[in-house]
């Protein structure tokens, strides 16, 4: 079980290293083929350009997760009581938008899917590259409801603890 769960804990991380690995092997490839062999490979700026754009959609999960997702916090700075309002307000407009663009990403896979396109280089299902869309959106919908179970999870046991101190 400890193991599902460090794998439910890192599960965009690992996304993101596999990402950053195959671009860095793939890329020193094509520095070597084209620098040592004078020949360079026709699929590495692909495989490089799918891979990133599966960290980014791994990364928007991720930055919910662990809460460094961008943001402006001028108001959160200069107004601190309104800090969990404003946070709260942020959140529901991530998941406004994700849920907003889950229908599309769906019905491009699937329509990409149905027009049989293959990548230039690769030669791969063009579907393929558009499911991290899909299930970046997905992920970061299940990490922000994770966020919201932890934080009525800790309210009600702070609670707990308060009615017991006042006994």
């Amino acid at each position: 079980m400890k193991k599902v769960r460090w794998l439910f804990d890192h599960f965009e991380e690992g996304f993101m290293i596999l990402g950053l690995g195959a671009i860095t092997v793939a890329m020193f490839a094509q520095v070597v083929s084209r620098y040592v062999f004078q020949s360079a490979f026709v699929w590495t700026e692909e495989l490089s350009r799918y891979f990133f754009i599966l960290m980014a959609f791994s990364g928007l999960s991720y930055g919910v997760r662990s809460k460094t997702h961008l943001r402006i916090d001028l108001l959160e700075t200069t107004f601190p009581k309104l800090k969990l309002p404003l946070e709260v307000l942020c959140d529901a407009f991530i998941v406004g938008f994700c849920v907003f663009l889950l229908r599309p990403a769906f019905n491009s896979v699937e329509f990409i899917r149905n027009s049989g396109q293959v990548s230039p280089a690769m030669e791969i299902p063009m579907y393929i590259v558009y499911i991290p869309l899909a299930v970046g959106l997905i992920l970061t919908l299940i990490r922000m409801a994770e966020k919201y179970v932890k934080y009525l999870l800790q309210f009600m046991k702070s609670r707990g603890n308060h009615a017991e101190e006042e006994v």
